[in-house]
């Protein structure tokens, strides 16, 4: 394992870290809001709060730096499956910081989604940015792209209509919704990574520069109707059900950006195997999570 390697993957573990501890001191501000705050003025409220604010510049402050430098190494498969560690942060912090209960169903969950990110991350689907670079240079690439990026925004916007029209799951159908602008965001780092030091130099042709544009105008939208999405399904949900849910969109599609985007081959014969396990484990544990925030809906 070479230095930058080891360095990615540390500065992958520390992001996920980091935006797991964030969105704690979020949903520790929403659960301590006033009803009458979180009927009328709930954005208003938050962007008071100083703990949410906290939370908020940990998760895409720290965060996001850290994300960054993590892509740049390793690139955008990886990535999400190491920040998986953040995970842990998550259940013991919402038992202990929040006071949310856990039940071995969703221990559970959490252990196999953590276990499927874990397979998804040996199947070692790394992309460079000198990769990202050569492939942006294709049109069929930039197709893909576009089809790919309008998909992962049509069901972004279908999901989270129909979560808008439920009584009940309200908030796990958020949560799932909410996975979309992530997933998003995530794909664009890389084109924006690959094309950003040339335009930022000066040197950047008006394709560079244009994809350069679009790629921040993405990410910073995503990101930011994600952040009020996810404090939105924290009224509705608990933290520890929220986070592992949105987490099912975010880790399958590497693989479409792997497979399907930049078109490269499996880096070796178990690959193949290891995406699948991995993919099947998310999608169990997600279901778990899901049903049990459903029970505890009915109790209440």
């Amino acid at each position: 394992m070479n230095l930058n390697y080891a360095l990615g993957v540390a500065t992958a573990v520390f992001c996920g870290v980091c935006m797991q501890s964030g969105i704690l001191l979020q949903k520790k501000a929403v659960n301590d809001m006033a009803p009458e705050d979180r009927a009328r003025r709930f954005l208003k409220t938050l962007l008071r709060d100083r703990r949410w604010l906290a939370g908020l510049g940990l998760e895409y402050g720290i965060g996001t730096c850290a994300f960054m430098i993590a892509q740049a190494l390793i690139g955008p498969a990886l990535v999400p499956g190491l920040m998986a560690a953040g995970l842990v942060v998550l259940a013991v912090g919402s038992v202990r910081l929040i006071g949310e209960a856990l039940s071995l169903s969703e221990y559970a969950g959490i252990a196999m989604l953590m276990a499927g990110i874990v397979l998804l991350g040996l199947s070692e689907l790394e992309i460079s940015v000198d990769v990202v670079r050569e492939r942006l240079a294709d049109g069929g690439t930039a197709s893909r792209i576009a089809i790919l990026t309008v998909s992962l925004f049509l069901l972004w916007a279908a999901t989270h209509l129909q979560a808008l029209r439920l009584s009940r799951r309200k908030g796990i159908v958020m949560a799932f919704s909410n996975g979309f602008p992530f997933a998003i965001s995530n794909f664009w780092i890389s084109p924006l990574l690959a094309v950003g030091a040339v335009v930022l130099a000066g040197d950047g042709s008006w394709s560079q520069t244009g994809l350069f544009a679009l790629a921040s105008v993405i990410l910073v939208g995503c990101n930011v109707f994600g952040i009020r999405q996810t404090n939105e399904a924290f009224k509705f949900a608990q933290a520890s059900n929220v986070i592992p849910v949105q987490q099912l969109s975010v880790q399958i599609t590497p693989i479409l950006f792997y497979f399907y985007v930049y078109a490269l081959d499996p880096p070796r014969r178990a690959s193949g195997v290891l995406i699948v396990a991995g993919a099947a484990l998310i999608v169990v544990a997600a279901f778990l999570l899901g049903r049990r925030q459903a029970e505890v809906e009915k109790i209440h």
